[in-house]
């Protein structure tokens, strides 16, 4: 197929950032993917190969085992979470049937996961599940987090990573309605540190939609802190993009020409903090930019019955055919759903 290539176009491959950011809407990188040698996608069972994940829709954020009860603070604005194991097969099963081959749930112990529970999905379902590990925000803390050096936290987690085969790190965050505690600080540069010693990526928790001083440039700050102890940008997703109201996609834009991951993973409801409709648009600003490359789709469900149905499949069956609609060729969103979170997750196992 031939593609006409635009002055803009041509710029954007003289910029220097072709690898990651040259490529305009309607042009995909999916095809010839390729990954570091030795590079492997760590799930609860084995580790793969990344091509191994080739033939189907990876979700980078869900939760198929949460309970969260805040130690402080106002409770969650989510759906109510549930604990029954037997629903969360049935949900991933419809998921399989829509194409979903691997999931990387996002919870950890200070937000109820149940890591036997990942693995009896992924036996009964034959699912690939990727677990995660770190700490979701200060209210969910434990209270022994308060006493702990950021080093102290990092060495824990990486132990806690490798006993546990941990195939990412998030869903990491902060409180709403407030700039980055210290508490949080501390524990997103242990977060960063734990990175730099096992290689695995981070995404992150933005409050973005959840309340009206969220500040707009929490996402970049929390790249900040990553970098100022050595993670480099291109290991980092900065998560819950979708819930800005930036129709000209300013800061998402200012996140991925940094070199990050744009994370839109609430994807799972229309109208709970930014219309499909704004999120398309901003996604077609964002991608004429050049970034189709660094945008990564989820849904952040969390396995509650809703009046939908099973959700965890909307991002491909919901979602995707409105980029489509809207003017994104096919082969870009394939590459968008297929190829980004397997480029995101592959990763070269440090030894101890």
């Amino acid at each position: 197929m031939t593609i006409k290539q635009t002055r803009r176009d041509t710029l954007y491959w003289l910029a220097g950032g072709a690898f990651l950011t040259a490529l305009p809407r309607g042009i995909s990188a999916a095809k010839g993917t390729r990954f570091p040698k030795g590079a492997v996608i760590r799930t609860v069972q084995k580790d793969l190969p990344p091509d191994a994940l080739a033939s189907g829709v990876t979700l980078f954020h869900e939760h198929l085992s949460i309970d969260l009860a805040p130690r402080n603070g106002p409770p969650p604005k989510q759906p109510a979470a549930t604990s029954d194991v037997n629903l969360i097969i049935e949900e991933v099963q419809a998921a399989q049937r829509d194409g979903i081959v691997c999931i990387v749930d996002g919870g950890h112990p200070d937000m109820g996961r149940n890591l036997d529970n990942l693995k009896l999905i992924a036996e009964r379902t034959g699912i690939n599940i990727v677990s995660s590990g770190g700490y979701y925000m200060e209210r969910s803390y434990p209270p022994e987090i308060a006493s702990k050096s950021e080093d102290q936290i990092a060495e824990e987690l990486i132990q806690e990573a490798r006993m546990n085969r941990y195939g990412a790190l998030g869903e990491i965050g902060e409180n709403p309605n407030a700039a980055m505690s210290d508490s949080e600080q501390k524990v997103f540069r242990a977060v960063g540190k734990t990175h730099l010693r096992t290689n695995l990526s981070i995404f992150t928790h933005n409050a973005y939609g959840t309340g009206p001083n969220v500040p707009k440039d929490a996402g970049l700050h929390q790249l900040d802190v990553f970098e100022s102890v050595g993670v480099k940008p291109e290991r980092i997703a900065i998560g819950h993009t979708c819930c800005l109201d930036d129709p000209d996609a300013g800061v998402i834009k200012q996140i991925a020409k940094r070199g990050a991951w744009v994370g839109f993973d609430r994807m799972n409801t229309v109208e709970r903090f930014v219309s499909d409709d704004k999120r398309v648009q901003m996604l077609l600003k964002f991608l004429d930019a050049g970034y189709v490359n660094q945008l990564l789709l989820s849904s952040d469900f969390t396995g509650a019955r809703t009046p939908d149905g099973p959700l965890y499949g909307r991002t491909k069956t919901v979602f995707a055919p409105k980029l489509i609609a809207a003017g994104v060729k096919e082969e870009t969103v394939h590459g968008i759903l297929y190829d980004n979170p397997r480029r995101f997750l592959a990763f070269v196992p440090k030894k101890a």
